[in-house]
């Protein structure tokens, strides 16, 4: 599961809660704003262009744990930002982040299939916002409701987007989402029960300042051990920004990142980002290919 794919997990579930509390999920700003409150956020509007919104549509002030957006467009457009911050707050951004000046609800989850784009991809901030704004629509309408709304109540994007006061785009973008993309279904740690660490593994996950070489073949439980390490380190206090965890492949960066989310609630926010993209609120994971290009070297220009 990729970074992107578990912040839309994360909103999905932000969004069952919300509703299970009562909110109505017909109504986009009480409902994006009743679910920043559950998580001790404050919301405020304020005119376009303010001062402290830094030329950007909205932004949290996290002294003041408060999200400020424009009060522009309908209340879905403003929804959609409050969402959108929502996303950073939960998904562990630096508050000095410099914020994006514009959103995108439509938002592909892929980077453009043609032209340079194709060939570039996103870059490190884009990803992020692509991140960001595909929390904000899931928060808005999961793809599972979108998917239970025109399967099995008939209802088609027109009817969705009308009801729910959403562009038509926005809807049909999360319909597709819904209908064409496999569903990952969320890891759970207590399916896969783990063994006890043993005797080297607990010396390698609890050992602290020289570094330790522990040499391990296949299936031994590296990825365990490392998991377990980090879970250690994190209890005890340590700064996740200072913890790099690399690996020979991205499936096995993800892998590892799934189970530390499930075995640590607030580890869900592990993000993976390329280094040298600035500073990060979370642990890095990523592999030696994406790592090694980027430290040390002098960067190819575009």
């Amino acid at each position: 599961m990729d970074a992107v794919e578990l912040a839309r997990q994360n909103a999905s579930h932000l969004h069952a809660l919300t509703v299970a509390a009562g909110h109505d999920p017909w109504r986009p700003y009480e409902l994006a704003v009743a679910a920043a409150r559950s998580r001790d956020l404050d919301v405020e509007a304020t005119a376009k262009g303010a001062a402290l919104l830094n030329k950007a549509r909205a932004t949290f002030i996290a002294a003041e744990r408060l999200i400020l957006h424009e009060n522009v467009g309908s209340a879905f457009d403003q929804a959609f930002l409050v969402a959108h911050e929502i996303g950073h707050v939960r998904l562990g951004d630096d508050p000095g982040d410099e914020a994006a000046p514009e959103v995108d609800p439509a938002r592909s989850a892929e980077a453009s299939p043609v032209g340079l784009d194709r060939v570039i991809g996103y870059g490190s901030r884009q990803r992020r916002e692509v991140q960001m704004d595909l929390f904000a629509r899931e928060l808005l309408l999961p793809r599972s409701v979108a998917r239970k709304l025109h399967v099995e109540e008939n209802l088609t994007a027109s009817e969705i987007a009308q009801r729910l006061g959403a562009p038509f785009e926005v809807v049909a973008q999360q319909l597709l989402d819904a209908l064409l993309l496999p569903v990952v279904t969320p890891r759970n740690a207590e399916a896969t029960p783990e063994r006890a660490l043993n005797k080297e593994q607990s010396a390698a996950a609890a050992h602290r300042g020289l570094p330790y070489l522990l040499e391990a073949g296949p299936g031994t439980g590296k990825t365990q051990t490392l998991v377990a390490r980090v879970l250690s380190l994190l209890e005890g206090g340590v700064d996740p920004r200072r913890i790099l965890l690399l690996t020979f492949s991205n499936k096995a960066a993800g892998e590892m990142a799934d189970r530390i989310a499930a075995k640590h609630p607030e580890a869900e926010v592990l993000r993976r980002r390329r280094c040298g993209s600035g500073p990060s609120t979370r642990s890095d994971w990523t592999s030696f290919d994406a790592f090694a290009p980027n430290w040390g070297s002098p960067r190819i220009p575009a």
